[in-house]
């Protein structure tokens, strides 16, 4: 089985950052919702917009969601169904499938990035001066901005690490996957396999050398039927 046990390893890790992110964005949606409850606690009628951050967000725990998915079901094939015989149409499913996810995680981690680094929450109060409503988050000690908030960088960072070990499987399966299929199923592999043949050849001309060796040699034999004939 070809690469077993890195891919095993690669799917757990991945698998389990793909449920961290889930945790965190839930934790990021938890925290904005008391966020919004505190502006309309101190500001009555103020509301807190939070809704790109929390988009992106959404868009990639739907991302992590399915990568989760897939490399379960990869795990599994890999562990208890190890010697599955491979072609050109199953390679190019597994291929396609992994890109897909990561092109989907793509698309939702550049805007998440790009809206931590670059905004932040906005407070809306009807009939309250935008410079007042400032002035009120500042004196209550509040950064209203993504790139300061620990749940927005906690799952944009996870996302980014999930991503890359959700590309690591996706190497490591087109590997294996198109080895078997130039192999065949070998539990061992081809070098392995070679490595196998090669020493039962040399084991098979040492028991021949050491054949000959005990034989006795022919001009003893032919010694032998002289003084037989004398």
């Amino acid at each position: 089985m070809y690469l077993r046990w890195p891919r095993i390893t690669a799917f757990v890790l991945t698998t389990a950052l793909c449920i961290t992110e889930i945790g965190l964005a839930a934790w990021t949606l938890a925290d904005s919702h008391d966020k919004q409850e505190l502006a309309r606690k101190t500001l009555p009628g103020a509301s807190l917009n939070l809704d790109d951050a929390l988009a992106v967000g959404k868009a990639t725990t739907a991302a992590a969601a399915v990568s989760a998915v897939v490399c379960l079901v990869m795990l599994f094939f890999t562990v208890f169904r190890p010697r599955q015989a491979e072609t050109l149409t199953s390679i190019r499913l597994k291929e396609g499938g992994f890109a897909l996810i990561l092109v989907f995680f793509l698309g939702a981690l550049i805007p998440a990035t790009y809206y931590t680094a670059t905004r932040s929450g906005i407070i809306n109060a009807p009939g309250i001066p935008r410079t007042l409503i400032d002035q009120l988050v500042k004196a209550s000690g509040q950064d209203l901005r993504y790139r300061k908030q620990k749940t927005i960088l906690s799952y944009v960072i996870v996302g980014w690490i999930a991503f890359l070990f959700t590309a690591i499987s996706l190497v490591l399966v087109s590997i294996a996957a198109r080895k078997t299929l130039k192999h065949g199923v070998d539990s061992n592999g081809p070098l392995v396999a070679h490595e196998t043949k090669h020493t039962t050849h040399q084991d098979s001309a040492a028991a021949s050398t050491v054949a000959e060796s005990r034989r006795p040699s022919v001009a003893h034999e032919k010694a032998g039927e002289l003084q037989a004939s004398v």
